[in-house]
């Protein structure tokens, strides 16, 4: 499948709204509030009342500080600046101007550390600020002794604790130091390197009285704001709507998901879309990509054929696949071989013992029918190599061979094929060399996350925000 140039976001997901690159905007079903994840509701309201924030240059730890100072903040928090004045750090971060210009900013860059301690006093004493943000707090505490700079720090602490004010340290001090042991909270804010992309995480080192049962999230600086990513949470399918039929993308076909199509530029007839996944990626994410695909081909009049992934209930696929389409585009244009022989009667029967060259010559008998029934004769094929891997353990050369043929002569035709291909797969790397297209699914922190290797794109966090079909990608930046 040769993708269409042009741009790769085409659906983005950030605080509570779903933006499509028309410009549109939808509700957002799931929250994506910081304030939900890290204790910021504790934090608001005790026990926790200081939090350090650490990390190495560049890692979003001002992004982050301002996001609590916004949520927390109310109108009645302060930013310390040791660092930047506040025309150039709006400059710099435009996407936090309204944050900065909403809460009192105080520029001691000059200052030494009794007259910053004197100024915190000033504000804390009319118990007008809530919350303040020191940043950063090395750039202060550099100044000082280590004797000093402890009764500094001991001073800013009980001043929190006795006012119920929440002091917030940003510091890119490697390793620990001595706030380390008296901030009530601590928060690490990572960069790590995954093929050659990037991926941002925070972890969660300490929250006294707090319980945190995930220690590390994922986040992006997505539009130059802070957006974690909670653990993926799967599609509920009872909120379905009748599908929007997507129209071709010129000479591809549609993956039948704004978001999919924006990123790999829909499905180039007569090519083969090959979806790597690891063993944690939940079945639902794949469906996310396989089920919007099938339910777009059969909503134009197309026939498809699907081979489940192993393990899948025919009856309840069956079921998501109509609430799409339509129950008639499904009884007569739509055939699921399941390799397990199962008893439903929707799902058609395969030989008790098959070769891997007899269950391709039901798929012909079955693609020969469809494609009389299809409204321009193409068919969609959406495949499980997993599932066929399961039942020719020990025949697996052949099943090799009858599946590069298969591709070989797809490219001869203008159907479509997707493969579902397991990480740990014994033919992975011949079937990958021979397919033009090729994304990795995998989860990292909860998050179940997608990018494309043919082509090369930056890495998505896939997520079921509106239409369960229809999933929604945000990239992390």
């Amino acid at each position: 499948m040769t993708p269409k140039k042009g741009p790769r976001t085409m659906v983005l997901t950030h605080e509570g709204r779903q933006v499509e690159a028309d410009g549109t905007e939808h509700s957002e079903l799931a929250e994506t509030r910081f304030a939900t994840v890290l204790g910021l509701k504790q934090f608001m309201q005790g026990p926790v009342n200081t939090v350090l924030i650490r990390g190495l240059a560049g890692t979003g730890k001002t992004t982050l500080a301002l996001e609590i100072l916004k949520a927390a903040g109310q109108g009645t928090g302060a930013y310390i600046s040791s660092r930047v004045p506040q025309a150039l750090l709006e400059t710099h971060m435009p996407a936090m101007k309204d944050t900065l210009e909403s809460q009192q900013f105080l520029d001691l860059r000059l200052e030494d550390a009794a007259s910053v301690l004197s100024s915190i006093m000033r504000l804390i004493k009319p118990k007008k600020v809530r919350t303040v943000v020191f940043d950063s707090w090395d750039g202060i505490a550099k100044e000082l002794g280590s004797e000093e700079r402890l009764k500094a720090e001991k001073t800013l602490l009980a001043l929190a604790h006795n006012s119920g004010a929440q002091f917030i340290f940003v510091s890119e001090e490697p390793g620990a130091t001595t706030i380390d042991y008296l901030v009530d909270g601590i928060v690490e804010v990572v960069s790590v390197d995954e093929q050659d992309r990037k991926i941002r995480e925070f972890i969660i080192h300490k929250l006294r009285g707090t319980k945190i049962p995930q220690h590390k999230f994922i986040f992006t600086l997505l539009e130059g704001k802070f957006t974690y990513l909670g653990p993926y949470t799967p599609p509920n399918y009872s909120k379905m709507s009748r599908f929007v039929q997507r129209p071709d993308i010129g000479e591809s076909y549609s993956l039948g998901s704004r978001a999919l199509d924006g990123l790999f530029g829909g499905m180039t007839p007569g090519r083969t879309f090959a979806i790597e996944y690891d063993e944690d990626v939940p079945d639902t994410a794949l469906g996310a990509i396989g089920y919007p695909a099938i339910i777009n081909f059969l909503s134009m009049g197309r026939s498809a054929i699907l081979l489940p992934l192993p393990g899948a209930n025919d009856a309840e696929t069956s079921s998501i696949l109509a609430r799409g389409a339509g129950e008639s585009a499904v009884r007569e244009r739509l055939r699921i071989l399941n390799v397990l022989r199962t008893g439903d009667p929707k799902t058609t029967a395969l030989p008790e013992i098959a070769t891997p060259k007899e269950i391709h010559e039901e798929v012909t008998n079955e693609t020969t029918k469809l494609r009389e029934k299809s409204a321009d004769k193409t068919v969609l094929f959406v495949k499980s190599i997993s599932a066929l891997e399961n039942l020719f353990a020990s025949n697996l050369d052949s099943l090799l061979e009858v599946t590069s043929q298969e591709i070989i002569t797809l490219q001869q035709s203008r159907d479509a094929h997707i493969l579902f291909l397991a990480k740990n797969s014994p033919i992975r790397s011949r079937i990958l060399s021979i397919s033009s297209s090729y994304a990795r699914l995998y989860v990292r922190d909860g998050v179940v996350l997608i990018y494309g290797v043919k082509p090369h794109t930056g890495i998505y966090a896939l997520q079921h925000l509106e239409d369960p079909t229809s999933p929604s990608l945000t990239q992390l930046v």
